[in-house]
């Protein structure tokens, strides 16, 4: 019993040796930054909470101040993760780029709320022509659609994220 105990020890003690402490670091780092960006997007009191309040309000100033805002901590998340050291991990660098990538296009879909907010401002103001209105509200219908596309890109960047993380997680014997 103890000789079976001392070899189930060691083969754990063998496992958990073969992963790479850079690995699991860069795993870490990049789990911490997801709950960052989640905050951002749908915490309490976050940046995207408070464009959505300014919105409710028709402070459309305010909505644009939140997504300057929320472009900041994205930009400077994507800056820190650029900024990790790969070297000498496997697939670090494809784990890496395809993480930025991902980030920059929910970073595109939350910061092109700005030309919807322009529109709802033409839109709303009274001291428009029924003409310029409408305008707006067309080009809002448009920009929804291309919002759309930048739905189908994320989709894909994330997609390429999923399998980069699975090949970085079996390369380093991460689970």
């Amino acid at each position: 019993m103890i000789q079976r105990n001392f070899l189930l020890t060691l083969l754990i003690l063998i496992l958990t040796s073969c992963q790479s402490k850079k690995a699991v670091h860069l795993k870490t780092v990049l789990k911490q930054k997801e709950r960052t960006i989640f905050n951002i997007m749908v915490g309490k009191n976050g940046p995207s909470e408070r464009k959505l309040k300014c919105l409710i309000d028709g402070d459309f100033k305010c909505a644009l101040l939140a997504i300057d805002e929320e472009e900041r901590a994205f930009d400077k998340i994507i800056g820190e993760i650029n900024a990790l050291e790969t070297g000498g991990t496997k697939c670090g660098n494809e784990l890496k780029t395809a993480t930025v990538s991902y980030y920059k296009a929910v970073k595109d879909l939350e910061v092109f709320d700005r030309l919807d907010i322009a529109q709802q401002q033409i839109s709303q103001n009274k001291t428009n022509t029924e003409k310029v209105r409408d305008a707006a509200m067309h080009k809002q219908l448009q920009l929804s659609r291309d919002k759309l596309e930048v739905h189908k890109i994320i989709n894909q960047k994330e997609q390429r994220l999923i399998e980069v993380q699975k090949q970085f997680n079996s390369a380093n014997r991460l689970d």
